[in-house]
């Protein structure tokens, strides 16, 4: 069992259930749901979490404003955070957003266990927060956490055939071994 606290913002109930059984399945037991940026902020504002997965362009949430406000934050964990961005939309401009916000990776929905694995491994996750590592000492609760004011979203402008941004991404290519869940 691992110990890393893992925050999932997701609108979607089912995607979020699947989602978790995937972590369960690579041993993640400390999984916390936010079904929308609201509660993700609320969250992170009394936790200490080691990863962040985040849905990048739900219908009805913010993930490209939460992962602003993130970098913004005056706590240095929040602000520090890994991020894994999920859509199942990716294109270049996509890619330059994420990692001009600090994004850690882009995962493209749908993705298979061994993907998800894989992205988790490239962060290091297990490896980022030491003071949560500690299985026998209860995690201290966080300290309040002021988030930057939110802003009103500004299109992105269009690229000038830029260069891909330095950032893992995937093709999510299925082969025999792969088993879909999102």
């Amino acid at each position: 069992m691992r110990h890393e606290k893992i925050l999932l913002v997701e609108e979607s109930g089912p995607t979020r259930r699947l989602v978790r059984g995937m972590l369960r399945d690579l041993d993640y037991v400390h999984v916390e749901e936010a079904h929308d940026t609201d509660t993700a902020e609320k969250l992170l504002k009394g936790h200490a979490f080691d990863l962040v997965l985040l849905d990048w362009r739900p219908p009805r949430m913010d993930g490209i404003g939460l992962l602003g406000r993130m970098r913004a934050s005056e706590s240095p964990i929040v602000a520090m955070t890994p991020v894994i961005v999920v859509s199942a939309g990716i294109d270049l401009a996509t890619l330059q957003k994420a990692a001009e916000l600090g994004a850690h990776s882009v995962l493209t929905k749908p993705f298979s266990l061994r993907v998800l694995k894989s992205h988790l491994e490239a962060i290091g996750a297990d490896r980022r927060l030491p003071s949560t590592r500690q299985a026998q000492e209860p995690a201290a609760p966080a300290a309040p956490v002021a988030f930057a004011p939110r802003k009103k979203p500004v299109p992105a402008p269009a690229p000038e055939t830029p260069p891909v941004p330095d950032m893992p991404a995937t093709t999510n290519a299925p082969d025999e071994s792969d088993i879909f869940y999102v």
